[in-house]
């Protein structure tokens, strides 16, 4: 059994890509609307959500997730308020999708995803080392039962 966490860059890279949505749409805002209490008032939405999901609920969400790997089962353990509990067996892996991004090994975005009978396990924010174990294992054990890969 082995427990698998979240690369911890991923968590700068969210940071990045928020405020940038954020200033997008700032700028839309306030090219788009004349009214200035209007404009102040969503771009005090905007930055207060951004700023809420930044240092609050992405720190907490990804200390949540856990992923355990055994020889019969890959388990996900994750959530912030409702805490979800996710298990599947290697036999029951029809397929698995690997997203990678450009620069993943620094990005720490890196994700796979199983498809299971009825559903599918998303595995996110993965380290690249950490990916390619958990992607050699189901290989492996899923293998046995059929399973194909798609790496993206």
């Amino acid at each position: 059994m082995k427990n698998y966490l979240p690369d911890k860059s991923c968590l700068m890279t969210l940071r990045i890509l928020i405020i940038s949505v954020s200033v997008v749409l700032v700028s839309a805002v306030n090219y788009f609307f004349t009214v200035k209490i209007l404009i102040i008032l969503i771009d005090t939405i905007i930055g207060a959500g951004a700023f809420f999901m930044m240092f609050a609920y992405l720190p907490l969400f990804l200390k949540s997730i856990r992923y355990t790997v055994t020889d019969t089962e890959i388990t996900k353990s994750s959530g912030v308020i409702i805490r979800l509990h996710q298990s599947v067996q290697y036999s029951s892996v029809q397929y698995v999708n690997v997203i990678t991004t450009p620069f993943s090994q620094y990005t720490g975005l890196n994700f796979i995803v199983c498809f299971v009978y009825g559903g599918q396990l998303r595995l996110v924010f993965l380290n690249h080392n950490d990916a390619r174990e958990i992607l050699d294992k189901v290989e492996q054990k899923g293998g046995e039962s059929g399973c194909t890969t798609n790496t993206l």
